[in-house]
């Protein structure tokens, strides 16, 4: 083989490989993700059977689950009976949307971070996860946050 034939053999098995190695890479990132911040254990127990029905549904949030950041990927709907949180299709891979009851809300609290106010909360008494969202989702739901 020559240099002109190991060179359109190597951009061959980049423009072939790149797309697959990424790909890979992705998955197993966001993968690893929902394992690090508990989105998989909050999954378990309150995955959420399609959106909800009416509510106000708020796109393009920035939120916490765990020590993981989800950097304007959330959509937060918030129904009657509690909130439906999915992220970006692209970041979906062990990330299935949740639907949290109130009734599993504990703790909420107020928080500050970089000037923007958040309110944290754990799910459940034995927590399970917590999670932080912007204080404009909680507009007129029935939890209780301290201040």
């Amino acid at each position: 083989m020559n240099d002109g034939t190991n060179r359109a053999l190597l951009i061959v098995f980049i423009v072939v490989a790149f797309p697959v190695v990424f790909t890979a890479l992705w998955v197993s990132i966001t993968f690893v993700l929902s394992r690090v911040g508990g989105w998989h254990r909050v999954a378990r127990r309150y995955a959420a059977n399609g959106k909800p029905a009416g509510g106000k549904e708020i796109h393009y949030l920035t939120g916490m689950v765990g020590v993981v950041s989800y950097r304007l990927v959330l959509t937060v709907i918030v129904a009657e009976q509690g909130l439906y949180i999915a992220t970006r299709k692209v970041f979906s891979v062990g990330h299935p949307p949740l639907f949290i009851p109130y009734s599993a809300i504990c703790n909420a609290q107020f928080r500050s971070l970089f000037f923007k106010e958040y309110v944290s909360f754990e799910i459940e008494e034995e927590p399970i996860a917590t999670v932080w969202l912007p204080s404009k989702v909680f507009d007129g739901v029935p939890v209780q946050i301290a201040r």
